[in-house]
């Protein structure tokens, strides 16, 4: 399982991004713009699981630190 989170503070566009924080991505945000997700099988779902809980916010997957 990997450990997800996701950024709390959205860039210039709006999204807020998920980053595989079991990878320790270049691009982490800050520890306190950090918001735990849980632990998932792969990004598609925990994208899925993030859209699910906000849905009206915009949200994606960085391109670094999870392979598309």
């Amino acid at each position: 399982m990997i450990k997800f989170i996701i950024d709390e503070q959205a860039l210039a566009n709006g999204a807020h991004t998920i980053h595989n924080a079991s990878k320790g991505c270049e691009d982490l945000p800050k520890t306190e713009d950090q918001r735990f997700l849980g632990y998932f099988e792969s990004h598609k779902l925990v994208k899925k699981w993030a859209v699910m809980h906000w849905p009206t916010e915009k949200i994606q997957v960085c391109e670094k630190c999870c392979e598309s």
